[in-house]
């Protein structure tokens, strides 16, 4: 592997405190109710005229339930917005490396955005990562190009996102509020790739991918020019093993998720949704591919609970929201 490169010259100044809390009890192999679980996806499945799907439940590190329906959990697929945890992952192990925080605003990247050929108009500039991470940007979902144009690789892309985001500030509201955005991680994929002058895939799998056990997840596939907003394909069972790996218990933005970067209205932090459910820290997160080819649809969802265990789920089909609710709800309810 290339040696990763940090770029220098960037001048970053904020420090985030870290306030640890209590852990709650936490969910082992052993006591987990893996079958209430698969009940629980099982179920889904009939209501939303579901029958290629597969699960995986993993605790502490150990994955403890697999079930397949006309899929297999070891199987890569096209997770799409579930890519966002890992560019999310993947930029929080990095800022240490650097002078930078999530706090840092994109005018501190002067020589990001010299290696890469792109620099922010003003405003944009003003902006701190963070408000990429929490989709409270004032961005767009997406720029010049919906879901099914991914299929051609044109627009639909990391790359023509941050370059129209950079250099039209027409892209830019002056709204705040949180506004879910595929452009907000194109941008923080770009800016991996300016600080470490490797392709975002590559430094993202051996960073954060292969020490997570995903060693089959890739940055590939018919949409892998979305990469850091869509464009990860990763079985259920290793999408599993990130999850434990990532957002494990004692992880500081688990215990703690406040220190880091987290819109409290919305939920929005680290490629996450953050939850309380009955005294119990949750997250979540859903992705969906659209296409004019029914066959290339797909799907997936995961929940995480600070206790430990994990559930993710994929499948063939594009579902609406309401789809997408029902399982998590009725996986949260389970898990905790």
């Amino acid at each position: 592997m290339q040696a990763m490169r940090l770029i220098a010259g960037v001048v970053c100044s904020t420090v985030l405190a870290i306030a640890l809390l209590a852990v709650l009890p936490n969910v082992s192999p052993e006591n987990a109710d893996t079958a209430a679980i698969e009940t629980a996806w099982r179920d889904w499945m009939p209501r939303h005229d579901m029958n290629q799907s597969t699960m995986d439940l993993g605790a502490q590190g150990t994955i403890i339930r697999t079930a397949d329906a006309g899929r297999e959990a070891a199987t890569p697929y096209p997770v799409a917005s579930l890519s966002k945890a890992v560019t999310a992952m993947c930029l929080n192990a990095l800022l240490p490396q650097t002078p930078c925080t999530w706090d840092t605003p994109l005018s501190d990247f002067t020589a990001v955005w010299d290696t890469l050929g792109m620099a922010p108009h003003p405003e944009l500039a003003k902006l701190p990562l963070s408000a990429l991470v929490t989709h409270t940007s004032g961005l767009p979902k997406n720029i010049d190009a919906d879901e099914t144009a991914g299929e051609g690789r044109n627009l639909y892309t990391q790359v023509h996102f941050a370059r129209a985001a950079l250099h039209n500030p027409a892209h830019l509201s002056a709204d705040r509020s949180h506004s879910y955005s595929n452009v907000n991680f194109a941008l923080l994929g770009q800016i991996i790739e300016g600080i470490t002058g490797q392709p975002y895939g590559d430094h993202c799998f051996e960073t954060v991918m292969r020490p997570a056990g995903a060693t089959s997840a890739q940055v590939g596939g018919r949409m892998w020019a979305s990469a850091g907003f869509g464009g990860w394909s990763v079985s259920a069972t290793e999408y599993a093993r990130f999850l434990m790996h990532w957002f494990a218990p004692d992880r500081l933005w688990m215990q703690n998720p406040n220190a880091f970067p987290l819109d409290r209205n919305s939920g929005a932090g680290l490629g996450v949704f953050n939850r309380r459910v009955d005294g119990h820290h949750m997250l979540n997160h859903s992705g969906l591919w659209r296409s004019k080819t029914p066959e290339r649809q797909s799907g997936a969802l995961f929940v995480v609970s600070d206790t430990g265990a994990v559930f993710v789920a994929n499948w063939q089909g594009a579902l609406p929201p309401d789809a997408y609710s029902d399982l998590r709800e009725s996986i949260t309810a389970a898990l905790h």
